[in-house]
């Protein structure tokens, strides 16, 4: 397992069987080898799975607005999108181009966009509570920047679930990779 790729290379010895048996190969890659198993996943997700290359494999062809507005087509007023940020990435402009076309969007009027930081958990919830009762759109941006209220985020959001928010109420959230996010949102 010191190679470059050992999600590929062949097991020696006895450990040869797991070649046979994939998923274990994945614990032991696991085991010895965590920085290669994103990659070494991707492939058994492809190579196990029915249309597993439809899940690993992003059409490249397909601009962010197309994808944008495929996952809007899926979201629900209790389902939130998530944007995991990578550098550079702003998913901002996007959604205001497609609010724009779809439900003539208006910053501070059906539109609220909060970049979360020291203080903006109040107006955050705020904007959440209006746009939850009104059908309002809200952005909140880097909510990984407050670890802690995301927790909070998480259980306002459920409650709203349980009490039907307005159907045109849609909450968008961007973050950079972060273990302080819970895997809820």
């Amino acid at each position: 397992f010191n190679e470059l790729a050992p999600e590929d290379a062949k097991l020696p010895l006895d450990w040869k069987r797991l070649d046979s048996v994939p998923f274990q190969k994945l614990l032991v890659l696991r085991a010895l080898r965590p920085d290669r198993l994103t990659g070494a996943l991707g492939t058994w997700i492809a190579g196990s799975l029915p249309n597993g290359k439809e899940y690993t494999e992003c059409d490249g062809s397909s601009s962010f607005s197309t994808i944008l507005a495929n996952s809007f087509e899926d979201a629900t007023s209790t389902t939130p999108i998530f944007f995991i940020l990578s550098s550079g990435a702003d998913p901002v402009k996007e959604v205001e181009a497609m609010g724009k076309a779809q439900i003539d969007l208006q910053l501070g009027t059906n539109y609220w966009n909060v970049a979360m930081g020291q203080g903006q958990d109040v107006v955050a919830m705020s904007k959440l509570d209006i746009g939850h009762r009104e059908g309002h759109w809200v952005m909140l941006q880097n909510i990984h920047l407050m670890p802690r209220w995301c927790g909070e985020l998480e259980k306002k959001l459920d409650v709203f679930a349980v009490e039907n928010s307005h159907p045109a109420f849609r909450v968008f959230l961007s973050a950079e990779p972060s273990n302080g996010i819970p895997i809820g949102l």
